[in-house]
């Protein structure tokens, strides 16, 4: 009995060590980790032989180059927010708090306020960029409309061809 309680002790000593051992590799392995992230790259060989990284050229962009083709930049517009049509959302330009606006007059008020002429001007601006959508999105719609494909079923019979009755069926009441 002496002796079994003699040996417990000796086993949790030995898994202390274990433990520590453990601890001690995986901190060495962390620092390891660590050292080998600051080294610097290898030089390049420089002189008569042949380099061993290859500079590659730089494709050629042409004006009329296609969207995202290499060496490209995706195409973009003056405003992102506007679509091809000219049909948009209002963006804002930033402007800066101090002196005019680009509206011609103060941003805010020498006692703090904003200036409710920059916000007329502003709502005016907007009320004039509403009507420009809605007269491009008209002239679309009519441009659309006398090409036959603003409809769906000129869509489908482009598309597809002529399937089931058309209009005047129904209407006949046959």
């Amino acid at each position: 009995r002496h002796h079994a309680a003699s040996f417990i002790p000796s086993l949790c000593r030995s898994q202390n060590n274990l433990g520590r051992s453990m601890m001690r590799s995986l901190l060495l392995a962390t620092c390891l980790a660590a050292a080998s992230a600051f080294v610097p790259p290898s030089a390049v060989p420089v002189g008569g032989a042949q380099s061993a990284v290859t500079m590659q050229q730089r494709p050629k962009v042409t004006q009329k180059a296609k969207p995202l083709s290499p060496g490209s930049n995706y195409p973009s517009t003056k405003n992102i927010q506007k679509q091809a049509s000219g049909f948009g959302s209002f963006l804002q330009r930033f402007q800066k708090t101090e002196g005019k606006s680009k509206y011609g007059m103060p941003i805010f008020l020498p006692n703090g306020n904003i200036n409710p002429k920059y916000l007329a001007a502003e709502r005016a601006e907007m009320a004039a960029n509403q009507k420009l959508n809605m007269k491009a999105e008209a002239a679309k719609t009519k441009k659309m409309k006398a090409k036959g494909t603003f409809f769906l079923d000129d869509y489908i019979r482009k598309k597809v061809g002529n399937v089931g009755s058309n209009k005047e069926y129904y209407q006949s009441g046959r």
